[in-house]
């Protein structure tokens, strides 16, 4: 009996000291009452485990045998709500501020996450204060005075090489020292003279210290991050032409940092939701024709990417789906007319206040408009109202569109409010989506 005791103690203790936590505390609690565990795995969340928040507390036990690397606690789906961390097969608990979670967490146990934190939080006051010292040596003219920058320059620039050392010996064997290795970045070690050298010494060297070979770094968001950077917020411009150049180079040079299949379909499949983001159809097909098609299917995650695609279907510049509708006994398509220049396409409703206000607007505006052609599909649950209203518009097309909110047509054009409008040239393609009748107003005025 002692013997089956001794053991039963032995095996719970076993357990106990297997058995690992994440502890949270918001300070001030507010109103959230739950918080999702998500494992982060190139650009996907794995769900892990979902528990309540209760007075601003949280805990959750992990699973036996959750394998290392990043994670996110999100608290709200909404602004940012939400707190990444190193799992290491240790404990962790942290407080934070959830209107500011970065700048405030505070990681009470984690040797990994208070060296990590404190190392993105320090290394970030030093590259401002680098990156600020190279602004302002820009715009000075007096020579004493550029020589004073230049001096404290090569003195913070001396601090941050310091503090790289320190921090990447600091965290040698943990989990940490590998994403505190690829942060680094490089900088002369004297100040720049202009600022288009300057530009194109950040992206000359902005992944010099990045190993995409790595496989703790593949296996979290830190390299699409860092792609993202680079892709969109060192690769702008005004002039369309030259947006679209700037982009190609850059995707064409994350591809040949790439070796890694699964890599390069997670870092495609973040740079399409970016460009989706952004309504850029162009570079959507370019990607998707130059880079993922010519993936091995076994890592293409092809549904995504039809769902990216999806969502852009109705962006400027895409052709408008087809319509369909009877007129007098005879069936009419959208992208059978020849009668206009441009069309405006606007959904409304008979039993919207907002619709009731702008649509009669739109048609004085419309009316004596040769060129424009005006297709009203109005989203009715029965054609009595419709069958009133519409006399008012004898020169626009109106079309009832049964069922309302369910109506395939709606649907196809992912109709959620009324008024929607569309503006599409002769061949009906996309080429603008105002939002109210002031808007579709100051297109054709301007």
């Amino acid at each position: 009996m002692l013997k089956k005791l001794l053991f039963i103690i032995v095996l719970i203790s076993c357990t106990v000291q297997g058995q690992t936590y994440v502890k949270g505390t918001l300070n001030p609690a507010q109103n959230f009452s739950w918080v999702v565990l998500y494992q982060l795995k190139g650009a996907k969340q794995l769900y892990i485990k979902n528990v309540t928040i209760v007075n601003g507390e949280f805990s959750i036990d992990l699973p036996e045998n959750t394998p290392k690397g990043m994670y996110r606690l999100m608290y709200s789906q909404q602004n940012g709500g939400f707190i990444d961390f190193i799992y290491n097969n240790e404990n962790v608990t942290l407080k934070f501020n959830p209107e500011n979670p970065f700048e405030t967490v505070k990681f009470i146990s984690s040797d990994e996450n208070q060296l990590y934190h404190k190392y993105l939080i320090e290394f970030a006051s030093k590259q401002q204060q680098l990156d600020s010292l190279q602004l302002a040596f820009f715009h000075l003219e007096d020579k004493k005075d550029r020589d004073k920058i230049d001096n404290l320059y090569e003195i913070s620039y001396s601090a941050i090489r310091a503090f790289q050392t320190r921090f990447e010996k600091d965290s040698r064997g943990k989990l940490a020292n590998n994403f505190i290795k690829s942060s680094n970045k490089y900088y002369n070690s004297t100040i720049i003279e202009t600022p288009q050298e300057y530009l194109n010494s950040v992206k000359q060297h902005f992944f010099d210290f990045i190993n995409f070979k790595d496989e703790e770094l593949i296996n979290s968001t830190f390299l699409s991050e860092k792609v993202t950077d680079y892709v969109f917020y060192l690769n702008g411009s005004e002039d369309a032409e030259v947006q679209f150049a700037l982009y190609k180079n850059a995707v064409d040079e994350v591809m040949r940092k790439t070796q890694n299949v699964n890599l390069q379909n997670e870092i495609l499949i973040t740079l399409l939701n970016n460009f989706a983001q952004i309504e850029n159809t162009v570079l959507i097909d370019f990607v998707i024709e130059n880079f993922y098609n010519k993936l091995p299917e076994e890592v293409k995650n092809n549904k995504m990417v039809q769902e990216i695609q999806e969502r852009v279907k109705l962006a400027v510049g895409k052709y408008a789906p087809e319509i369909t509708w009877e007129e007098k006994g005879i069936i009419k398509k959208l992208l059978g007319l020849n009668t206009a220049e441009n069309y405006i396409l606007v959904f409304w409703s008979t039993g919207c206040s907002h619709c009731l206000v702008e649509i009669p607007k739109l048609y004085e505006f419309t009316k004596d408009k040769p060129t424009v052609s005006v297709l009203a599909f109005a989203l009715e649950n029965d054609d009595i109202e419709f069958k009133k209203l519409t006399l008012n518009f004898p020169k626009w097309t109106s079309i009832l569109g049964l069922e309302k909110w369910q109506n395939t047509i709606a649907r196809d054009y992912q109709i959620i409010a009324t008024p929607t409008y569309f503006i599409l040239d002769k061949d009906k393609k996309i080429i603008a989506k105002p939002n109210l009748f002031e808007d579709v107003k100051a297109f054709f005025e301007n």
